[in-house]
């Protein structure tokens, strides 16, 4: 009998760490679908879209999107995470998105979250890792009024055709274009299979003019070991809205390490962009 106030205390501590934010799995028609987070308490109508990589989910490799979600909720702020057509389960291996359609569901995320009691049209931001980053970019490219901020991680910048056909695309691209189809491995993770549509939808896209268009604020991140070239400094010049900020992570890679945690980088990542997003939003 000792023992049942820890007990109580203890239930009650576990109570309020589950309560502190509520997860709902959203459809938004066809294979579009989305996980909606929103904190328990304190929360003024922020809401962040989460846009995932290529290949990837709304969960992210090692369920880094959810974290970040989760610790946005810690500051009242609530995310939908998207998964996009064609890509968004981490077993798929035949890619059948396109640019078009990633940007076509972002406008339809960013629909459905207007259209939910408590956010604040004023206060969307939009999140992108790597060809999220890049999808981001070309959503606000073309909708300049429509997030107050907006955040990349190692994103996709410049010509992206080039990009997404080049380095460790190069060979499926070939593929592609010869033949309709092409094969890639990603390192360590899966053998993915890419249509000629997925490639030709990059051609004409420049995302550097799409960052010249966006009018809010503006933080990239990215870490010194990207296999993508650091470009901040000059995307940075690009950017109207302020203010416009760059942090590079010493050490970090594509995915800032996030299967290494002792490195921290993944931890890093996730406390700067939440603080930023908590400051600007």
């Amino acid at each position: 009998m000792k023992n049942l106030p820890c007990l109580f205390l203890l239930g009650l501590c576990l109570a309020c760490l589950f309560a502190r934010a509520a997860e709902t799995r959203i459809e938004l028609g066809g294979e579009l679908n989305a996980r909606w987070l929103t904190p328990e308490a304190g929360w003024s109508g922020r809401a962040v879209l989460i846009l995932h990589g290529f290949a990837s989910d709304s969960e992210g490799p090692a369920d880094a999107q959810r974290r970040l979600a989760e610790a946005l909720a810690t500051r009242g702020i609530a995310s939908l995470r998207v998964n996009f057509r064609g890509e968004g389960d981490p077993a798929r291996t035949a890619i059948e998105s396109t640019f078009d359609g990633r940007l076509a569901d972002t406008e339809t995320a960013r629909a459905w979250l207007l259209a939910q009691p408590g956010v604040n049209p004023a206060r969307l931001g939009i999140f992108g890792w790597s060809l999220g980053g890049a999808t981001a970019l070309g959503s606000a490219g073309a909708h300049p009024d429509w997030f107050r901020a907006m955040v990349l991680w190692s994103s996709v910048t410049g010509d992206a055709h080039a990009v997404m056909s080049g380095g460790g695309l190069a060979a499926a691209a070939a593929q592609a274009e010869a033949t309709g189809t092409g094969t890639c491995e990603i390192a360590g993770w899966k053998t993915v299979t890419l249509r000629r549509a997925f490639f030709d939808s990059f051609r004409g896209v420049d995302l550097d003019a799409a960052l010249a268009r966006h009018v809010g604020k503006f933080l990239s991140v990215r870490g010194s070991a990207d296999y993508l070239p650091p470009r901040e400094a000059e995307i940075l010049k690009l950017a109207k809205g302020r203010p416009a900020e760059a942090i590079l992570i010493g050490g970090a890679d594509h995915i800032f390490n996030v299967f290494e945690p002792d490195s921290g980088h993944f931890n890093h990542a996730v406390r700067v962009t939440v603080d930023w997003l908590d400051r600007e939003l």
